[in-house]
């Protein structure tokens, strides 16, 4: 569901993290936990990381984690976050992810990428410089096969002809699409140019309000009406840090380990713009970072209000359990965010899928 108007939506982001402190079952099971809970709490969405051949993701299908999120929880909206193209096949990916609308009752946030690990392809014998070609044929494929009984494409990756696909999803447009934005405006106008929402990370509170503007003038030229473009970026969202504690010596504090035992594991690619390609954490610029909301709630509630200023944005996705964070510091951050911070934030009860 999206809010409209002036109020916000706030979403959680789930890696799943397997540190040296808890095993894998120990990590999935926490985060099944977490969704059922959050469910519960109000949160308006759960969104899942896909990875293979890393310590830092261990889910390598969202549509199976997904599922059983689904079968557990009631309203809470379920996203991929993102389901690696070049890595599935877009006919089997379209089932799967029509399952998983369908066990949910219609609450799937299908989110696309590339992927940008070159080991997590070299794992399955894929080749990793023609991730882009096949992105863009796998997300025609996927986009028609959401909406249309069957199938029919020529590519040069792809030669499909005249397919049935089932499950139907339980939309008859399917389920709303994500594509995942970071620093470049052409991910940004291709996502509005097909009528996609999006999530961003990454960048600056200035560029996210750029790149919103770029994309309700690109897709309003494209012929999308003035309603479809609303709903589009009243469902996107941006992805923050986020850890919430009676106070903000205790909240920077008990999220400093989950954080940094990720960072020096996960040295491949910059993340959010606060975090470098050195193994060695500057914690306190992370902290001073726009993209992070770590304290105390009347902290964590004015850095929101910033962030809706600056950007006019009001979805965010919260990332709290970075690291294999211990489950009963999350499950006490993500009950003072829903008790604390987040009906500042929620007053309209006009919801929209």
């Amino acid at each position: 569901m999206a809010i409209l108007g002036k109020d916000m939506t706030f979403g959680l982001f789930f890696l799943n993290s397997v540190a040296p402190w808890k095993t894998d079952a120990e990590e999935l099971k926490d985060g099944l936990e977490q969704i059922k809970i959050a469910d519960k709490l109000g949160f308006h969405s759960a969104w899942i990381a896909e990875h293979n051949a890393r310590a830092y993701g261990v889910v390598s299908s969202t549509s199976v984690f997904l599922s059983a999120a689904a079968a557990q929880t009631s309203n809470i909206m379920l996203g991929s976050a993102v389901s690696r193209l070049p890595l599935h096949h877009p006919l089997q990916l379209a089932e799967d992810m029509a399952l998983v609308d369908i066990i949910s009752d219609g609450r799937l946030y299908l989110g696309v990428g590339k992927g940008y690990d070159a080991l997590e392809y070299e794992a399955y014998n894929i080749d990793f410089d023609e991730r882009h070609e096949k992105y863009l044929e796998s997300l025609d494929i996927l986009t028609t096969a959401l909406k249309a009984h069957k199938v029919t494409y020529s590519g040069k990756f792809y030669d499909i002809k005249d397919i049935p696909v089932y499950p139907r999803p339980v939309r008859p447009s399917g389920p709303p699409i994500f594509v995942m934005v970071s620093g470049n405006d052409e991910s940004m106008i291709n996502a509005a140019k097909q009528g996609h929402s999006f999530v961003l990370g990454g960048i600056t509170n200035e560029d996210t309000k750029h790149k919103i503007e770029l994309y309700k003038k690109t897709a309003l030229g494209s012929g999308l009406s003035q309603e479809y473009v609303d709903d589009a970026i009243a469902r996107s969202g941006k992805l923050l840090f986020c850890y919430v504690a009676e106070t903000t010596e205790q909240a920077q504090n008990e999220y400093r380990k989950g954080l940094e035992w990720y960072m020096s594991e996960r040295d491949n690619r910059p993340t959010f713009g606060v975090i470098t390609r050195e193994r060695n954490v500057d914690y306190e610029r992370f902290l001073q970072s726009e993209n992070t909301l770590v304290g105390c709630p009347e902290k964590v509630i004015e850095d929101i209000q910033r962030y809706k200023k600056e950007t006019g944005l009001n979805n965010i996705i919260l990332w709290m359990n970075i690291g294999g964070q211990p489950q009963e510091q999350v499950l006490k951050s993500m009950s003072l965010f829903s008790e604390k911070v987040m009906p500042h934030f929620l007053k309209n009860e006009n919801l929209v899928r």
